[in-house]
């Protein structure tokens, strides 16, 4: 008897065992996976972690040289010009052409599609700096009627410098994306430190004699030099892949230009939501006391740290094997997926925990000096606690964003953002009335969340189509 039941159980104990054996290499499997993500982005953050000091030392020069002036507002203000027509629009480049060309790993495949995108990017580009050059005074005064008559003038001046990044930034996002397809991150996390030096360069040496204008050409100079510097290292890799790979490929159709802007315009549409997320932000912030808007910028300063110096580097060096993943088969792209997920939470988490308890302690001892009170400090702590929570999720969409890239879906980002604004905004009106700033804090959190969860839900509902 107890032989039959060693019979009739002992197949049923296998298939447990070997379940249990799949099971257990599949976690292994990701583990690996992880572990070995997590040494290829060391060198990344290192890079990443310099760019932020070179950044922190660029703005207490800023700081010392110009102080609070209204020649520096003038600056910040025409810079969001600037960003928005160099580096928004290299970014949306960037995005639509990694999602299109990441499969084609061959140097040869690559920088055949790069040509025809530069050629289009030229008539684009033309077309700016003309707009710019001939409107761009009009606009300025459009978007900051206050500014006095020097102050406009001052502005014009500036923005017909920053043509020149403008083009520069552009061009760049189409190159960056070139070197990251073909694995070389290195030049895109640089780019941030060569401009900072260019400027930290500039301030020092021609503030006396140009003024403000040392930091905008400090700016301009950066981004060429950048564009100069993504040239030079495209052009290395085309001449160590050789004549022999750019022939093998030369059979590999390039899309055209306009295809690549039509992605484009779907991401920069996403990137304008954003901009709303912002301005929603912005509009029930202005609903509380004085000082707590500035409580919110310090703790998202100490929120982007993390996200700067792990989470930025991590999705970007996946995106592109994503993108070739999921062209090659759907379950490699879930796999990424779930695997770089995994160590984006548990980071994530790990900073939770972290920052949650201490976070008075952290708020005082950064910033806490000069007119920055105790009181200032239990304010920006007591958002910081709250505001922190939102990083898995912030994690995460980045994540899901550029997998909905990966299968060529502009939408769904757009999708997950306007889902943010609407629970930003809804939780907003309903808590901030009553629990002041951690009611904002909690709005936002629940932004993040709920623009996940529209991610997420459209990205199933894409894989299940497939």
């Amino acid at each position: 008897m107890a032989l039959f039941a060693r019979s009739t159980v002992w197949p049923e104990r296998m298939a447990h065992a070997v379940l249990d054996d799949t099971t257990v290499a599949a976690g292994r499997q990701m583990i690996a996976g992880a572990i070995r993500a997590s040494r290829a982005l060391t060198g990344y953050s290192l890079l990443t972690g310099l760019g932020l000091l070179l950044g922190f030392v660029r703005e207490m020069m800023v700081a010392s040289t110009f102080g609070l002036s209204t020649q520096l507002d003038v600056f910040v203000a025409v810079m969001t010009v600037q960003l928005f027509f160099g580096a928004q629009i290299g970014n949306a480049l960037e995005t639509a052409f990694i999602s299109r060309i990441a499969g084609r790993s061959e140097a040869g495949a690559v920088l055949r599609s790069v040509k025809p995108a530069v050629y289009g990017l030229l008539c684009v580009n033309a077309g700016v700096v003309l707009c710019l050059w001939g409107g761009g005074s009009w606009l300025l005064k459009e978007l900051f009627p206050r500014f006095d008559a020097g102050q406009q003038a001052l502005a014009t001046q500036m923005l017909h410098i920053f043509l020149l990044p403008i083009v520069c930034a552009c061009t760049a996002g189409v190159l960056r994306a070139a070197l990251s397809v073909m694995g070389a991150f290195v030049p895109g996390f640089m780019a941030g430190s060569i401009v900072s030096v260019c400027t930290i360069l500039s301030i020092g040496f021609f503030s006396s004699a140009l003024g403000i204008d040392a930091l905008t050409v400090g700016v301009a100079v950066g981004n060429l030099a950048v564009l100069g510097f993504f040239l030079g290292r495209l052009a290395l890799l085309r001449y160590n892949a050789g004549s022999h790979t750019l022939k093998a490929s030369s059979a590999v159709k390039p899309d055209g230009w306009f295809m690549l802007w039509g992605a484009a315009a779907t991401v920069l549409l996403g990137e304008l939501v954003y901009a709303g997320v912002g301005l929603t932000e912005r509009s029930l912030a202005s609903r509380l006391p004085a000082g707590s808007l500035a409580a919110f910028f310090y703790a998202s300063t100490i929120v982007s740290v993390p996200l700067s110096l792990f989470v930025v580097p991590l999705t970007t060096m996946v995106f592109p094997r994503m993108v070739e993943a999921f062209g090659r088969d759907i379950r490699a792209g879930v796999e990424q997926i779930r695997t770089h997920g995994l160590l984006l939470v548990i980071a994530s988490v790990a900073v939770m925990l972290i920052v949650i308890p201490y976070a008075q302690t952290i708020v005082e001892t950064v910033f806490m000096r000069g007119r920055f009170s105790a009181e200032h400090a239990r304010l920006t702590a007591s958002v910081l606690s709250v505001t922190v929570i939102a990083l898995p999720f912030m994690s995460l969409s980045r994540l899901m964003r550029n997998a909905s890239y990966a299968l060529s879906d502009y939408r769904a980002p757009v999708v997950g953002m306007g889902a943010q604004v609407i629970a930003l905004g809804g939780v907003g009106l309903l808590f901030v009335p009553r629990f002041g700033a951690q009611g904002l804090a909690v709005a936002m959190v629940a932004g993040e969340a709920a623009g996940l969860l529209a991610m997420g839900l459209r990205l199933r509902m894409r894989l299940r189509s497939i």
